[in-house]
């Protein structure tokens, strides 16, 4: 029995020891273990900066400027720079012209003035082909002689803005109407919002009635006519005139002086009405008809003798019918001069030195038309009533 027990004892005391020994195994194995693992997080440590792929792989640009659900963004778009929100572009297209309440003839005026807005807005791409689709179906007989208008106010590759400032009745007879339109027209470049060229042109449209009975589209007649240079030599009351900070001239008059068209007895009453009241024009000369509308009589605009305006000061001549008004003040003042020939207007002055006379097409502007220059100064003799305009 104690042989068996010495024997059991032996064996407990080797597997004791066999125990630590395979503990003492296992904790230098975990240590060797852990010393190769800082070792191999040293050389990580130590190899990172200079691998070419580590320093250039990170975005430049801050995480929020990119768009983790677009995966696109890496992908160069030829077109980007102009779809950047950044990026400048044309003005918005402005507001129609909206006849006043006191109006005549609103409808053509509608029409008139919607025939040069299309006419002058359009974006850089356009062609005058697609600028003339855009306009109503004109006279066949007038479709080139419209063209050749369209083609003065088109500057290919070049955006254009038209403003309409006034519309004006030029006449009125036999189912045909003429419509002066004041319109500002804004040129620039593609891709910048900035003009670059800015001009007040008066165009003339007519209609003729259809057979329904509607106004419709006639011909471009004028559309201002081409720009002329300022010459060295104007004449100091032409070029007082065109300066003058309180008479809102068109371009398109300020090239009818500039090319000596206008007589200088007009001139000298435009100055004198500025003297008196600020005031804007619509034509002078280019953007009138030749003749009288619907006549076969030269009308005075045409041999620079008269001029057209539709506004005093902010009070337009439509919207300024009473006896009270300035308008009506400054007409008195005209018709009592001897240097003015005819007068038309919203009223008839029995008394005055001048022909005055009122119709519907003169239910919007002051027409004056003077003697020729020098003036007498005697009262000049009595003119055909015929010579209206």
């Amino acid at each position: 029995m104690r042989t068996t027990f010495s024997v059991v004892k032996r064996l407990v005391v080797v597997v004791a020891t066999l125990n630590v020994l395979v503990l003492g195994l296992l904790a230098v194995a975990i240590l060797i273990d852990r010393a190769e693992d800082s070792s191999d997080a040293a050389a990580v440590e130590t190899e990172l900066p200079v691998t070419p792929e580590a320093t250039t792989s990170l975005p430049k640009e801050p995480a929020e400027s990119y768009d983790d659900t677009d995966d696109t963004d890496d992908v160069e778009d030829p077109e980007a720079d102009e779809l950047s929100p950044l990026a400048p572009y044309p003005p918005p297209y402005p507001d129609p012209f909206e006849p006043t309440d006191n109006e005549v003839q609103p409808e053509a005026k509608r029409l008139g003035t919607s025939v040069a807005y299309a006419a002058t807005n359009y974006e850089a791409g356009a062609t005058v082909d697609d600028v003339l689709g855009m306009l109503p179906a004109a006279s066949a007989s007038m479709a080139d002689a419209m063209a050749a208008e369209v083609q003065i106010v088109h500057h290919p590759g070049k955006w254009s803005r038209g403003t309409v400032e006034y519309a004006q009745l030029g006449g009125h007879l036999n189912g045909r109407i003429s419509i002066f339109v004041v319109i500002r027209q804004e040129v620039g470049v593609e891709g910048s919002g900035e003009a670059e060229r800015v001009e007040t042109r008066t165009m003339e449209v007519r209609l003729a009635r259809t057979e329904a009975g509607a106004w419709g589209l006639e011909t471009i007649a004028s559309a201002g006519g081409q720009p002329v240079a300022r010459p060295a030599d104007l004449s100091p009351v032409a070029a007082a005139v065109v300066d003058h900070e309180l008479i809102d001239l068109p371009d398109t008059s300020a090239w009818d002086i500039y090319a000596g068209f206008i007589d200088q007895q007009l001139l000298r009453v435009m100055l004198d009405m500025a003297e008196r009241t600020p005031y804007s024009v619509v034509v002078l000369q280019t953007g009138h008809a030749y003749n009288v509308f619907g006549t076969d009589r030269v009308s005075n605009h045409s041999v620079g003798r008269a001029v057209d305006i539709y506004k005093l000061e902010s009070e337009l001549v439509v919207d300024a019918h009473d006896p009270s008004s300035e308008v009506y003040a400054l007409s008195e003042w005209v018709v009592s001069r001897y240097d003015i020939r005819e007068f038309g207007s919203p009223w008839k002055f029995p008394d005055a030195v001048a022909h005055t006379f009122t119709n519907e097409v003169h239910h919007d502007h002051l027409h004056i038309g003077v003697n020729p220059y020098p003036s007498s100064s005697e009262p000049p003799p009595e003119p055909e009533p015929a010579a209206e305009q």
